[in-house]
């Protein structure tokens, strides 16, 4: 749960330990107020039957607890509600940090990448395909790379819907080198933790692939 969440949750809390002190801090005041006017009426006169007495401030503590109740529960519902709006601008404004935070990383991953690819010596700092695949190959490589980075990007960040994320992937995956590309990276993305974006991104990949025909 978040911390939102368990501040709102201590704030209902405290608001209902606010009924409960009210609604109790009523009845032994006016207990206590029905007692000493009893026992003064006892001493005034001693005759006198102060059972009508009783009742009568029996009712009035009744109806001062509900009424300290009916005010309490409103204050209490208004509270709700405030903390509610605040819990929403507050996670609001944290998805909008996060999507901001996941924007400049790949901006920076795709300045990276841009260098690599026009410049052969900073693409050797990236080569992780081997010594079988020849440099021209391993820049092309570096790009399906972007390609596939900019499609991770557009998920992460919730700007495109995932049936228009298929139709980019179909196209992408049309590409003899994209998919080439994909066969060379598939144990890169062998360790990748089984519910996170890249991995379901991934999935949605391989399936597509694996319904294009050989060759």
């Amino acid at each position: 749960m978040s911390t939102q969440g368990n501040r709102h949750q201590r704030g209902v809390a405290a608001g209902i330990a606010l009924v409960i002190a009210s609604a109790t801090g009523v009845v032994g005041l006016v207990a206590a107020l029905s007692l000493a006017i009893s026992s003064t009426m006892e001493a005034l006169a001693p005759d006198t039957d102060v059972s009508a007495a009783n009742a009568v401030f029996s009712g009035l503590a009744f109806g001062a607890v509900l009424v300290a109740l009916i005010i309490q529960h409103g204050q209490l519902r208004r509270q709700n509600s405030s903390l509610a709006t605040q819990l929403q601008h507050m996670e609001a404004a944290n998805g909008y940090q996060r999507r901001a935070d996941i924007t400049s990383q790949h901006r920076l991953q795709f300045e990276l990448l841009s260098k690599a690819m026009d410049d052969p010596d900073l693409a050797e700092v990236l080569n992780a395909y081997g010594d079988h695949v020849p440099p021209v190959r391993r820049r092309q490589y570096l790009y399906a790379n972007a390609l596939y980075g900019n499609l991770l990007h557009a998920y992460r960040i919730g700007s495109t819907s995932e049936r228009d994320l298929n139709g980019h992937v179909r196209v992408i995956c049309r590409s003899p080198l994209f998919r080439e590309y994909w066969r060379e990276t598939r144990q890169h993305r062998a360790e990748l933790p089984y519910e996170s974006d890249e991995a379901k991104l991934g999935r949605m990949v391989d399936r597509v692939i694996d319904e294009r025909p050989a060759g």
